[in-house]
């Protein structure tokens, strides 16, 4: 190695070492789990604890090619550097509670849960369970009817420079393998003509370009109005598109006439309607390195309460005429343990359709895209030996159509990825993995079924060995994964995200 190509190279491998050991995130990879645990973006879910074994290269590296009198010292420095910053992040760890980036986060979702208390006072239909499954339901249809004939049945629902969008997919391009990671309201404007509801949607979907696959993640900003004072629909007209005034399958003319009743439906009169939409990010989604584990991130964070939790505890017993602390141990041992332990059996062994009547359909949907991806690698995530240590209670929500509870989980078990001969790729077999994560259910009010038999249907009685994707018993045709009968998880968060 000459003089000058062993200047680059020190100057190279300290630049190199530097920013795998000064990186707040180091090398992004994925984790595993179900909910979140590995990252929707597909670019990664946490940190990788500083490329250890990039550094483990580097050191060897430098010690074979480099004389002792530059090697030696430039491994100390290395080493000292990483053994100073694994101290300090363990100190971070016990003495944060939570940062300022979710501190800001809990005061925005204190604010909007203000303003949607503030809108059903003058619509006391509203429930934001419903509205954002009308959101999603928007939000699918428009991409994968996007240049197609179905897309004049959106008429209805969105404002015409939306709805001309339409001729920007060509006749070669389709959109499909639509999957909804995430959905929240972000903004709610209540205004004297006008109410408009601000949604953001993190998503990803694959285009086709003549045969041609790229597969996007997407954040989206979906702006929907109405005109004030108009009561939002019942769950029947609101769960799908239908026509707002007979409740007929979505079938418009189009200017927006409904084919069944005739009845012309105008942006807003009856029914929320998309204003205009914003792309906020968007970037070329890979699966690349469903194999590798991260650190947990969020596990130490103090848990987020609900703002009044203790009196809308003291409503839910009152309605449902309880003992809280009776309930919620019961609630605890029958309902969150054994959805928790069924349904992380269901993702180890592949088989999510037979606990398809515990979740909501976005969440089996975002389930069923991380199963085809593993399978689609060549490996299984598997979670053995689990043991919940606590579950606490953190919300409770309850509208005219549904009420929700959301706990955190505090759970061990082993979290491993293995390829199809058995050989371990990430994660540990034999080391319990530590963490923690918000499980929201829900139900239809007025319910009072904690718990029915999991292996048969609610409605019917029949086994719920033909349950379908969609979560529909192929006996009597009744939908069961909507909260009509008994809870159905609906949604996962990851600790480290949690505003409440």
């Amino acid at each position: 190695m000459t003089k000058r190509n062993l200047n680059i190279f020190i100057i190279l491998a300290v630049v190199f070492t530097l920013i795998l050991l000064i990186s707040p995130f180091g090398i992004e990879l994925l984790n595993a789990r179900p909910g979140g645990g590995q990252s929707f973006t597909g670019g990664g879910g946490g940190s990788s604890g500083g490329g250890g074994d990039g550094i483990g290269f580097l050191i060897y590296f430098i010690l074979s090619e480099l004389p002792p009198q530059i090697s030696i010292p430039l491994v100390i420095i290395i080493i000292a550097l990483r053994i100073y910053l694994k101290r300090r992040k363990r100190s971070d760890n016990k003495t944060v509670s939570s940062s300022p980036g979710i501190q800001a986060k809990v005061n925005r979702n204190s604010s909007i849960e203000s303003d949607i208390a503030n809108l059903k006072t003058s619509d006391p239909n509203f429930s934001k369970v419903l509205f954002l499954d009308f959101a999603s339901s928007i939000f699918t249809k428009y991409y994968s009817w996007k240049g197609k004939n179905e897309f004049k049945n959106l008429a209805p629902f969105l404002e015409k420079t939306e709805l001309d969008s339409s001729r920007n997919l060509k006749n070669n391009q389709s959109i499909t393998e639509i999957v909804i990671g995430s959905i929240k309201i972000s903004e709610i404007n209540n205004l004297q003509t006008v109410t408009g509801v601000a949604v953001d949607i993190e998503a990803n979907y694959t285009l086709d370009i003549n045969s041609k696959k790229t597969r996007y993640h997407v954040i989206e900003r979906w702006y929907f109005n109405r005109n004030a004072g108009i009561l939002s629909l019942e769950p029947e007209k609101l769960r799908k598109l239908v026509c707002p005034n007979c409740a007929a399958p979505a079938d418009f003319t189009d200017n927006g006439e409904c084919q069944s009743c005739g009845t012309h439906i105008n942006t807003g009169e009856m029914q929320w309607f998309v204003k205009k939409h914003q792309i906020l990010t968007q970037e070329v989604f890979s699966t690349k390195g469903l194999g590798h584990y991260a650190q947990e991130r969020g596990t130490g964070l103090q848990t987020i309460y609900q703002s009044g939790l203790n009196t809308l505890t003291a409503d839910f017993a009152n309605r449902h005429n309880v003992d809280w602390n009776s309930w919620r141990t019961n609630f605890s041992n029958k309902v969150v343990s054994e959805y928790f332990l069924k349904i992380y059996d269901a993702w180890s062994k592949n088989d999510l359709l037979s606990v398809r009547n515990l979740l909501s359909d976005r969440l089996y949907e975002s389930f069923m895209f991380w199963i085809d991806a593993y399978k689609r690698a060549g490996f299984t995530n598997k979670l053995e030996n689990i043991k919940i240590s606590n579950i606490q209670f953190v919300a409770n929500d309850t509208d005219k159509f549904y009420e929700s509870i959301t706990v955190r989980v505090y759970a061990t078990s082993l979290d491993y990825v293995e390829d199809k001969s058995g050989k371990v790729k990430g994660g540990s077999n034999k080391r319990p993995r530590s963490f923690s994560e918000y499980w929201t259910f829900i139900r239809r009010s007025g319910v009072e079924t904690d718990e029915y038999d999991y292996s048969t249907c609610p409605n019917c009685g029949a086994p719920a060995d033909k349950m379908g994707q969609a979560g529909v018993c192929e006996y009597c045709g009744t939908k069961i994964s909507n909260g009509d009968f008994s809870w159905v998880l609906a949604i996962i968060t990851q600790d480290e995200v949690y505003s409440g």
